[in-house]
C-alpha cells in the first residue's frame, strides 16, 4: 500500500508508523512489514561480534551525500554490481536516490584502497535509516553486506539516537531474515512495533 505524503510532513512519525519512502519519489512513502533497531536495547550479540572480526580488513567513511560526487564512473559499478547480483533495480533510481532523495549520510567502504560499497542513509536528530546497500557482489556470499548494516546501526548508537530503520522484513516470506539477529530488533505489524 502507499501513500502519497507531503515532503513537509515529519518523517519522524512517518517512520514510527512503519512507513518506509519510496525509492523514485521522495515525497511517497509505503508501508510493507519494516523494521528497526531500538537503540535503547543496544547490544551486540556474539554473532554480530563475529561478523565484525570477520570483516576486520574492510575500513569504512562516512560522509555528507551531498559532499559526494555520484560521476558516471560510480554509476558504472553500480550498475555493474546490481547487473551480477541479479537484483531488479533500474540505474534511473540509483541515480535518483544518490543526487535527489530524502538521504543524507553515505558510508563508503573499501577493501585496501579499493570501493567494495555503499550504504545510502537518512540521518535525523532521533533516528536513522539504512535504506539501500550496494556492493561488489563478490561479497554477496560473506560477512561483508551484514557489516554494513550493523556498522550502521553502531554509529547511530554512538551519536545516541533512538532508532535505525532497517528497511523491510517479512518472516514468513523471509524478506530480510537476517535482521532479525540485529541489535533491539522490533518489527511493525498490526499497527504497532514489535519483537520476536
Amino acid at each position: 500500500m502507499t501513500f502519497n505524503i507531503l515532503a513537509t510532513q515529519d518523517y519522524q512519525s512517518l517512520y514510527q508508523q512503519g512507513l518506509l519512502p519510496q525509492r523514485n519519489d521522495r515525497q511517497l512513502f509505503y508501508q510493507e512489514s519494516s523494521c528497526r533497531s531500538n537503540l535503547s536495547q543496544f547490544t551486540l550479540s556474539s554473532e554480530n561480534r563475529r561478523i565484525i572480526r570477520k570483516t576486520t580488513d574492510f575500513s569504512f567513511e562516512k560522509i555528507n551525500l551531498a559532499d559526494f560526487s555520484f560521476d558516471l564512473s560510480t554509476q558504472k559499478t553500480i550498475h555493474h554490481w546490481i547487473k551480477n547480483l541479479g537484483w531488479d533495480f533500474p540505474i534511473s533510481s540509483v541515480k535518483y536516490i544518490f543526487n535527489h532523495h530524502i538521504f543524507n549520510q553515505l558510508f563508503i567502504w573499501k577493501l585496501k584502497d579499493q570501493i567494495v560499497g555503499y550504504a545510502i542513509c537518512y540521518y535525523h536528530q532521533k533516528f536513522s535509516h539504512i535504506a539501500y546497500v550496494f556492493y561488489n557482489p563478490d561479497f554477496a556470499h560473506q560477512d561483508l553486506p551484514i557489516r554494513m548494516v550493523i556498522e550502521t546501526i553502531i554509529d547511530s548508537a554512538n551519536n545516541n539516537l533512538d532508532f535505525c530503520y532497517l528497511g523491510r522484513f517479512d518472516l514468513d516470506k523471509k524478506i530480510g531474515y537476517y535482521k532479525r539477529n540485529l541489535p533491539g530488533f522490533e518489527y511493525y505489524q498490526n499497527n504497532h512495533w514489535q519483537q520476536l
